[in-house]
């Protein structure tokens, strides 16, 4: 990866830690613990990719309409699974649509 590129991704993860803090900030004033929970998703998914960056990939490109996958371990998949159970709870699994795309995770 191009130096020019690494930077530009270094500044993108950067926002994207701002963001993330400033949406807490509002959301602990919101009062309701499973919004907050959105935090951790978003966090999550600020380290895994930063962990991919540091592994040469770019993030940006790993998404669905791309078709690449951002490497993520088992405690990842483990960690993001609790929150959506925290955030959705028994929805989760009361809906097809997300019973489905869910098993694919």
């Amino acid at each position: 990866m191009k130096r020019e590129r690494q930077e530009e991704l270094e500044e993108c993860l950067r926002r994207m830690q701002t963001a993330s803090n400033q949406f807490y900030s509002g959301a602990v004033h919101a009062g309701n613990h499973a919004f907050i929970e959105f935090t951790g998703l978003m966090n999550e998914y600020i380290q895994l990719c930063a962990q991919a960056l540091r592994e040469g990939v770019d993030f940006t490109k790993c998404n669905i309409h791309n078709g690449e996958p951002l490497p993520m371990r088992p405690h990842n998949a483990d960690y993001l699974a609790q929150k959506l159970e925290c955030i959705y709870g028994a929805s989760l699994t009361t809906h097809p649509a997300l019973t489905e795309v869910l098993s694919h995770i």
